[in-house]
Formats: C-alpha cells, sequence, structure tokens
C-alpha cells in the first residue's frame, strides 16, 4: 500500500467558465478548501451568469482572469496556467467550471502516484472515472483494482499536471479552440517522455454534455449529447489529431475513429436537432481534412447559454 509523503506538493487550480451555472461558487469552494490558490479565466460570461464569475472573483484565494470574449479553452487554460506557475507551484490542476471535488481528491490522486514505480516519468494525473452525478453515479471498482494504470488521453478536468510538463511539451493548442484540446496535449506529452496517469479507483463527478433519453423497440436508450456548434468542433479536432498523430498514435486513432463512426449514427438516428447538427458535423469533417483550426466565425452563435 502506498504510504503519502508528510506534506503533498504545492498545487494550483485553473478553472475556466462560460456562463457558470449556480453551483460554480460551492464547486469553487470545494477546490479552495484543498488548494492554496485558483485562477479562474472566464471567456466572456454575460448577464446574471457574469455577476457570478464576479462573485468567484471575490472569494478569498481566487485570482480572476476575465477574456472579452469566448476565446476558446485552450487559450483560456493556457493564461490561467502561466498565473498559476508564477506562483512557483509544482503542479497544476485543471477544471470545467461543473467539475465537484471530494474531499481528499488530490490525496487520492497522488496514492495512485506513488503506487506508480516510474514517478518521474509521469506528467499527469487523471481520476478514473468520472460520475454524472446521482442521477449516473459512476459504477464502483471491483475490489482487486490497481490503483493507477498508463492511458492514451484524458479530460483536463480533475486532472494534475506537472509544471515542468510545460517547459518541456509546451502549452495547450490555441488553435483547436475547443474539443480535443486535451487529447492533443496528452499525445504530445508523450511525445516528449511523459506518461499519462489513470488514478483508476478515484472518481470525479462532472457534466459530459446533456443528457438525452430516447425509445428505441421498446427499450429507453439515454446517452449524453452536445449542441451543433460544439459537434463541429468535436468532428473537426478529431481529423486534425489523425493527420498529426496516425502514424506515431495508430492505436489510438484508430479507436477513437470507431467512436466517431458510432457517435455520428446516434446523431442521425437518435438525438434531436439532427439536421442543424448534421450541417455542423459535416461542416467540421470538410474542415478537419483541409486541416482548418482556429474558432470558426459561427461557433459558437452569438448569445449561446
Amino acid at each position: 500500500m502506498p504510504v503519502l509523503p508528510h506534506k503533498l506538493p504545492l498545487i494550483s487550480a485553473v478553472v475556466v467558465t462560460y456562463q457558470p451555472d449556480r453551483g460554480l461558487l460551492e464547486h469553487l469552494r470545494r477546490i479552495l478548501a484543498q488548494v492554496p490558490t485558483v485562477v479562474v479565466v472566464d471567456n466572456g460570461s454575460e448577464g446574471a451568469d457574469a455577476k457570478r464569475v464576479e462573485a468567484a472573483g471575490e472569494l478569498a484565494g481566487v485570482r480572476l482572469i476575465r477574456n472579452g470574449s469566448n476565446l476558446g479553452i485552450a487559450t483560456a487554460l493556457n493564461l490561467g496556467i502561466r498565473a498559476a506557475l508564477q506562483s512557483g507551484c509544482e503542479w497544476v490542476t485543471t477544471f470545467d467550471q461543473d467539475s465537484a471535488i471530494p474531499k481528499g481528491f488530490f490525496e487520492q490522486l497522488f496514492l495512485a502516484y506513488h503506487a506508480c514505480p516510474a514517478r518521474e516519468s509521469v506528467g499527469m494525473i487523471a481520476p478514473g472515472k468520472w460520475s454524472m452525478g446521482t442521477a449516473r453515479p459512476a459504477k464502483p471498482p471491483p475490489p482487486a483494482a490497481a490503483a493507477f494504470s498508463y492511458v492514451m488521453a484524458a479530460i483536463t478536468s480533475g486532472s494534475l499536471i506537472k509544471a515542468k510538463v510545460f517547459e518541456t511539451a509546451g502549452f495547450y493548442d490555441d488553435a483547436l479552440f475547443i474539443d480535443y484540446v486535451d487529447a492533443e496535449h496528452c499525445l504530445r506529452m508523450q511525445l516528449n517522455g511523459f506518461k499519462v496517469l489513470s488514478a483508476t479507483l478515484v472518481v470525479l463527478e462532472h457534466e459530459l454534455g446533456t443528457q438525452q433519453t430516447r425509445n428505441l423497440l421498446g427499450y429507453a436508450l439515454s446517452f449524453r449529447i452536445h449542441t451543433a456548434w460544439r459537434y463541429y468542433y468535436i468532428m473537426r479536432n478529431r481529423l486534425v489529431l489523425y493527420r498529426r498523430y496516425l502514424t506515431t498514435f495508430p492505436r489510438w486513432a484508430l479507436r477513437d475513429a470507431r467512436g466517431m463512426v458510432l457517435e455520428l449514427g446516434r446523431i442521425i438516428l437518435l438525438e434531436h436537432g439532427r439536421k442543424q447538427k448534421l450541417h455542423a458535423v459535416f461542416q467540421g469533417i470538410w474542415d478537419g481534412l483541409r486541416g482548418h483550426t482556429g474558432r470558426h466565425p459561427g461557433y459558437p452563435p452569438a448569445k449561446t447559454s
């Protein structure tokens, strides 16, 4: 059984916000109970949501960076991480605005880290599972489950990244804007000699899209969906990454491509608003095949909530 050192290393947190809901302040308080400083980077929230962001900036330990518009998740993360690194932290942890951490979250992540015999090569520690809240809690791991495993990619929310990773492998790719930003950085991290560690026993409460339920042949099917504009970036950036990493990480690319086909089939057969979504999907595929990146002028549309 691994034993934690007497004191955890210095951690700074980065939280990216965009039109956050009422849970934001509670999520931030949970993080502040475990780390000394949080950098909140807001991507142009408006109205009542902007007031929640302002209230977040008043919490002790929070540094608020407000962008005048939606600059994308990659740019927001980079702004926050650069600010966090100024504190001299050894690790940076990143969160989406709707992620809720349990007590002892970082201790659990570091238990997995200290169970790993190749700690020096680990650049990122990620939760092993994500719970969709009380409606869809994560399945508990089997009793004999290992404390860690190596993975090809993990989402940024809830992950810990060594500060020196950014010196060696660089920051997130601003040109991707949103979606697959985390996967690209994980793959690039590995090209620079770092491993991505999954803390298999650790669960983070995090929303991945919106839940939709449809009846098919008498069976109720529940699944997570996205808006049309998100599907544009998901499809486009998938193809951009295949172009970059197919030869170096073929198994990852082929496995992800299978997921893309299944997702496309689900949109066609089951999702509401399929006409608008398919239009965005095929725009994304076309731009991805041509290697186009950056923010699309129509996505996200104005006043998206």
